[in-house]
């Protein structure tokens, strides 16, 4: 069972999502926002988290607009990626000043969602937005590499595969999670579609056949079967992928929980974020 082992208060920025770093297992990113990111100011949090009991802030950072979501980069243990509400996609150094060090306006509405490619093959991010857009593109170069543009309303998240470096799911308003490959961007390469709006979507690490969708999901990088899910009705939910029921449900927030990932360094451990500004830290010791 799944219990909450420490917390962390963001103070008057409300929390849109969470990520562990792939390089050193004790680090946690938080991406918030004031006002539910409706106005106001983007924070960025990066957190230090010992033994999944104690957490100790490292830095703070702030934008003029709000933050939706971070990922860290997969070539440089220092630098993190986040997504704003004024369209803009800004690369911060953890060590370095409190301002950015790079700043690009790729999409013309809210980027929801930024990601790495998490196998290096490519330096390339992925870009989701409310232009109805998926954009591949490149820091370094500061170039758009493709845009994917099936989609006809906004694009909530675009999610790289963990088993293969060409391939990306992104779900939308429109109802639909398409498959795509890097290399053919005119056309995704398969759509399923939902009876509403898809807000997010995760690949089992384990086995490339699965992909699910929910308000925010994660599948265990360990665990074959084994996911997590948050929700609108204030609850962290564990699931075996066999059973209907979840395992455990555990609702320790009193707003809409938004962001949610496994330690991909840590067997259990887990983390979630919510609207209340509540960061949890839950450790399966069993």
């Amino acid at each position: 069972m799944y219990d909450v082992t420490s917390s962390f208060n963001t103070g008057e920025y409300h929390g849109y999502n969470v990520k562990y770093s792939p390089f050193r297992k004790n680090l946690l990113a938080c991406a918030a926002s004031e006002n539910f990111g409706l106005a106001g100011k983007g924070g960025l949090f990066v957190l230090e988290v010992r033994n999944s009991k104690q957490i100790t802030p490292l830095t703070h950072r702030n934008w003029v607009d709000g933050i939706y979501d971070v990922s860290w980069s997969e070539l440089n243990p220092e630098l993190l990626l986040t997504s704003c509400n004024d369209g803009t996609i800004l690369i911060w150094d953890i060590i370095l000043g409190p301002d950015p060090v790079s700043s690009y306006k790729i999409h013309d509405k809210e980027v929801l969602s930024v990601e790495w490619n998490p196998q290096n093959a490519y330096t390339y991010i992925l870009s989701a937005s409310w232009d109805h857009t998926v954009k591949l593109w490149d820091p370094f170069s500061a170039k758009e590499v493709s845009a994917f543009l099936e989609h006809s309303n906004q694009v909530f998240q675009a999610s790289w595969s963990p088993h293969c470096v060409e391939t990306f799911a992104s779900v939308s308003a429109d109802g639909t999670l398409r498959l795509w490959d890097i290399r053919t961007p005119q056309q995704s390469i398969a759509c399923y579609h939902h009876d509403s709006e898809v807000l997010c979507c995760d690949w089992d690490k384990i086995d490339s056949g699965i992909i699910a969708t929910v308000r925010r999901i994660k599948f265990s990088p360990f665990e074959p079967g084994r996911l997590a899910s948050v929700s609108y009705d204030f609850t962290t939910r564990f699931w075996d992928w066999n059973e209907t029921q979840a395992l455990q449900i555990r609702k320790e927030h009193s707003e809409f929980v938004f962001g949610l990932d496994f330690n991909p360094k840590t067997r259990n451990e887990v983390c979630d974020c919510a609207w209340d500004s509540l960061l949890c830290i839950y450790n399966n010791r069993t």
